[in-house]
C-alpha cells in the first residue's frame, strides 16, 4: 500500500501585499487563499471540496507570518475551515513578511527571503513565534514543517529539533537549483534523520534531464498517475506531492487555470480509484526512516513527458499572463 501525502503550501502572498498595500488584506486573501476568480473560487475551499468528493485528507502547511501585520485573526480565517473539515494543519514560514512588519518584526531590522539567510538562533525565534501564532489561530500543535521557497538549511533542522517539531519536508531533490540548503543531495530521496530531525523529501520522477519534482504545476496528470502506479508496483511506501493554495489560478491570480485545475481534480480521482493507494497525512501516518517518497527510479517516458511539455506550453500561452 502506498500512502499519498497531498500537501498544500497555504500562504498569503507577500508580493501582493507589498504591491497592493498592507490595507488590502481581503484582496490578498481572495487572490492567495480563497482563489477567487471570475470563473469561481479555486483556492483551499475548492481543493477541500474536491478532496472530500474522493475521500482524501490533505496536509496544509500554513504560513502564520502575515499575522505580523494583520493579526492572528487573518491566520484563523485560514486555519479554522481546514481544521473543521478534518484536514492536517502543519507549519510553513515565508521570511519575506519581515520586510512588511515594521516594528512588529521579532528580529528587529533583520530581513531575508529564505530561512537559510538567518542564524540558527534567529531561525529558532522565528519558528517559535510562528508556531505560537499557528496555535493561537486554532491549529493543533504542528509536528511537521516546510520552509517557504524550500529555503531551509541544516540550522533549520536543528532549530526544529529544539522546538520539538519532528518532521521537515523542505528537501526537494527534483529541483536542481532550489533555494534549499540542507546538506543532502538530489540522490537523497528517502526519509532520513538529519541534524536530529526527520527529513521527508518532496517526491520526484525521472524526466528528460534527471529528476522533476512532484508538484501539480510541474507534472501532468499522466505523469502523476504513472508515478503512483510505479510506487504501488515497486512497493514504495509513500508519494509526497506538493501544491499551493493559489496553484489552480493563473500567474496574475485573477483567472482560473483550467489545465492545472483539471490535473488536481483528476489526480484526486486517481488516488481514490487506484487499488493499493491511500490518502495519508503526518497526523494519520508517521513517515518512517527509509520510506521512499516518490518515483525517482521510474524511467523517463519520452511520450508522456513530451505531452506534459506541450500541455505546459499551451497553458502558458492561454493563461500564463492572465
Amino acid at each position: 500500500m502506498t500512502a499519498v501525502y497531498l500537501t498544500i503550501d497555504t500562504e498569503y502572498s507577500s508580493g501582493l501585499a507589498a504591491r497592493l498595500g498592507v490595507h488590502a488584506r481581503e484582496e490578498v486573501f481572495a487572490r492567495s487563499i480563497d482563489g477567487h476568480t471570475r470563473e469561481g473560487a479555486v483556492g483551499i475551499g475548492f481543493q477541500m471540496d474536491v478532496m472530500a468528493d474522493h475521500g482524501i485528507k490533505g496536509v496544509f502547511f500554513v504560513d502564520p507570518m502575515p499575522a505580523l501585520i494583520w493579526g492572528t485573526g487573518a491566520i484563523a480565517d485560514v486555519v479554522e475551515p481546514i481544521v473543521a473539515r478534518g484536514h492536517d494543519v502543519q507549519l510553513h514560514l515565508h521570511p519575506e513578511w519581515l520586510e512588511l512588519a515594521g516594528d512588529a518584526n521579532p528580529l528587529g531590522r533583520r530581513t531575508g527571503r529564505n530561512l537559510h539567510e538567518f542564524s540558527e538562533d534567529e531561525q529558532l525565534e522565528l519558528l517559535d513565534w510562528a508556531r505560537s501564532t499557528l496555535l493561537d489561530a486554532g491549529a493543533p500543535a504542528p509536528i511537521a514543517f516546510r520552509a517557504g521557497n524550500y529555503g531551509a538549511d541544516d540550522a533549520t533542522l536543528r532549530a526544529l529539533r529544539r522546538l520539538g517539531i519532528r518532521y521537515d519536508s523542505s528537501h526537494v531533490p527534483g529541483i536542481a537549483q532550489s533555494d534549499c540548503r540542507i546538506s543532502l543531495s538530489n540522490k537523497d530521496r528517502t526519509v532520513v534523520r538529519h541534524e536530529g530531525t526527520i527529513e521527508v523529501p518532496v517526491g520526484s520522477i525521472g524526466s528528460f534531464r534527471g529528476q522533476r519534482h512532484a508538484q501539480v504545476t510541474a507534472l501532468s496528470h499522466g505523469e502523476m498517475a504513472a508515478a503512483l502506479r510505479f510506487c504501488i508496483r515497486e512497493e514504495r511506501a509513500m508519494l509526497n506531492i506538493v501544491s499551493h493554495s493559489f496553484e489552480l489560478m493563473c500567474r496574475q491570480r485573477r483567472r482560473t487555470n483550467p489545465i492545472v485545475r483539471d490535473r488536481f481534480v483528476s489526480f484526486c480521482r486517481t488516488v481514490a480509484e487506484t487499488r493499493g493507494a491511500r490518502s495519508e497525512t503526518f497526523a494519520s501516518r508517521a513517515p518512517q526512516i527509509g520510506d521512499a517518497t516518490g518515483a525517482a527510479a521510474m524511467p523517463c517516458n519520452v511520450l508522456r513527458s513530451g505531452a506534459r511539455v506541450a500541455e505546459q506550453l499551451l497553458a502558458n500561452r492561454l493563461y500564463g499572463a492572465s
